[in-house]
């Protein structure tokens, strides 16, 4: 992938409704997922587009489709997944957050 290419990917979010307004008036792209029907939808979604690099995804949907999330993460490829907070905050028990997305990018912990 050249340089140009890369600073092109996309984040994808995959939130519910209050969060993805959040994130929505930062420009970032997606859908509200409710349920897990939402959110394997929106999976396809976000894997049929060559240009998302990173899906960002609340822990709350993630762990309806844990099987997917986990699925993404083994093939080691875009799109990355990075669990991230709702609105309501962090889901225990978990790593935190900052450990989390320095494990996405190979930073040692």
């Amino acid at each position: 992938m050249s340089a140009d290419e890369a600073r092109l990917l996309r984040f994808f979010l995959m939130a519910d409704a209050r969060t993805f307004l959040a994130f929505a008036l930062a420009g970032v792209k997606g859908g509200v997922a409710e349920d897990a029907e939402d959110a394997r939808r929106l999976l396809a979604e976000a894997r049929a587009n060559a240009a998302v690099g990173l899906i960002l995804i609340t822990e709350r949907l993630a762990r309806q489709v844990r099987g997917e999330v986990d699925g993404l993460r083994r093939e080691g490829r875009r799109p990355y997944v990075l669990e991230i907070p709702d609105l309501t905050g962090p889901l225990p028990p978990g790593p935190p957050f900052l450990e989390r997305f320095g494990a996405l990018l190979g930073v040692p912990h």
